[in-house]
């Protein structure tokens, strides 16, 4: 790969990721900046919320497909033009867009095709930043590096709702498609100030290189042939089935829209609400010592966020139960996330992490595109006429979700807690996966072979001087013998 040639050292360490950090919390805004502006422009030219459904399916469905190919160009090529390959994928989707709005001609399905790029180029995300951690810094300080990064993707969330409103009626969409750019271009230059130093290879690195699909598909055999990884993967796929049905924008949203009478300031609060809870609990991340069991923390966190959030959004018809609910869910989803990254870097040698990641994201979000359109159907079709006047579930949930608007999404949001706490349970039920932290062994980084060479010969010189000492202090035992007789 090409390399640029500073006069100084480039930094490094923790350093070094704080200013990658820094980049990427700039485009990250305004990236968040534009996923609400986009969404309102397409809205305002057709009037429909299938259309802005399809933007969020464009997106996840590319980012799935490339996920696991991502992994093995991960393992493959330089970690810092893994990382840039986000970046330059947004920046060409948002390129495109911005010369076809200055010239007139932006329609819906560019914005698609802007979002394939977008989905193609999260798919390096994620599992390159996960990898270069285990280079930067020390094993002591994975939970502090995978807190600062989980900021990155909660800050964005409070300051992008916020910001966009104003700036869409301000600068217009050209405006922010530019200022979007520009911090594309910043996030570029603080990665490439950046020394990210190459993954170590490792025998069971070497033996996994094949051909290209089996290379691709080494993650996902990685987490099949280890039980309790798998189970730990399960309880990720299983619990954002259900996470994913309640906290959609197909579900949470029409049951607070209804049940204030469309009162999109609560609607508001409870999301800047959630924001500002995921931005505390990964700030507490990345002053945390470490956390000695992660996979005991995943079930545990999977538990009490399914059991005391999404049960108590879907019983709450007030702001405060439901600021007290996102609350909560949004503490454990940072928390959750860090441990199990954190938990991969420790078990998974570097030079498999990267496809190792990738299945892992695989594997946990890939019913992430298709709980939008389950919630919306179960939603609409089955539970709210279900819970409507004379409805045929009003008299078994009416006491405890309530009735009229919103309640039928409501009922729909506590069914799924329950099924969470449920898949949170059984994973503690399980020994395999209970225990996983003891029964699969950490990775031990195996010194270079020049290193043992070198200490081998040290150890040498330093027994033969041993040895030398010893019949040095013999001679003179019997020399002084002799002389005595």
């Amino acid at each position: 790969m090409w390399k640029l040639n500073f006069p100084f050292r480039r930094p490094n360490g923790m350093r070094g990721l704080f200013i990658i950090w820094l980049g990427q919390m700039i485009s990250g805004i305004a990236s968040s900046i534009t996923a609400v502006a986009l969404p309102i422009w397409i809205f305002s030219i057709t009037d429909s919320g299938a259309a802005v459904g399809f933007l969020e399916f464009f997106y996840f469905g590319s980012y799935l497909l490339a996920t696991l190919f991502a992994g093995i160009l991960i393992d493959r090529n330089d970690r810092k033009l893994m990382m840039l390959a986000y970046d330059f994928l947004s920046l060409s989707g948002l390129a495109i867009l911005l010369v076809l709005q200055t010239a007139g001609i932006l329609q819906v399905w560019h914005l698609y095709v802007s979002a394939v790029f977008q989905g193609v180029g999260a798919a390096f995300q994620s599992p390159s930043y996960a990898a270069a951690i285990t280079t930067m810094v020390s094993k002591k300080q994975y939970i502090r590096a995978n807190g600062l990064i989980s900021l990155l993707y909660d800050i964005p969330g409070i300051f992008g709702p916020l910001l966009a409103g104003i700036m869409y009626m301000v600068i217009g969409l050209s405006g922010i498609l530019a200022i979007n750019l520009l911090a594309f271009v910043i996030s570029i230059g603080f990665l490439l100030f950046v020394d990210v130093p190459a993954a170590p290879h490792t025998v069971e690195g070497e033996l996994s290189h094949s051909k290209f699909f089996n290379e691709a598909i080494y993650g996902l055999k990685y987490i099949l042939y280890r039980p309790g990884l798998l189970g730990l993967q399960l309880i990720f796929l299983t619990g954002n089935l259900f996470s994913g049905i309640a906290l959609s924008v197909a579900a949470l949203y029409p049951m607070i829209l209804l049940r204030t009478g469309n009162n999109t300031e609560t609607l508001g609060t409870v999301q800047a609400a959630g924001a500002l809870a995921s931005v505390l609990a990964g700030i507490l991340l990345t002053t945390w010592g470490g956390i000695k069991r992660p996979a005991r923390i995943i079930i545990l966190g999977w538990t009490l966020s399914s059991l005391f959030s999404m049960t108590l959004l879907g019983i709450g018809q007030v702001l405060i139960i439901w600021l007290i609910a996102i609350v909560i869910d949004s503490v454990f989803d940072p928390i959750v996330n860090v441990s199990m990254d954190a938990f991969l870097q420790t078990k998974v040698p570097p030079d498999l992490q990267g496809r190792v990641f990738s299945a892992s994201d695989f594997i946990a979000q890939a019913m992430i595109p298709f709980t939008p359109l389950l919630a919306g159907y179960f939603g609409d079709r089955i539970f709210e006429p279900a819970m409507g006047t004379g409805g045929a579930l009003v008299n078994t949930f009416g006491w405890l979700v309530g009735t009229g608007p919103g309640s039928g999404f409501g009922l729909l949001i506590l069914l799924c807690g329950v099924g969470g706490t449920l898949v949170g349970l059984s994973g503690y039920l399980i020994p395999s996966i209970r225990n996983i932290d003891q029964l699969m062994p950490d990775f031990r980084r195996v010194p270079p072979m020049a290193m043992i060479k070198r200490f081998q010969s040290v150890r040498t010189r330093k027994n033969t001087r041993k040895t030398r000492r010893t019949i040095h202090r013999v001679v003179r035992g019997r020399n002084s013998f002799r002389r005595n007789e």
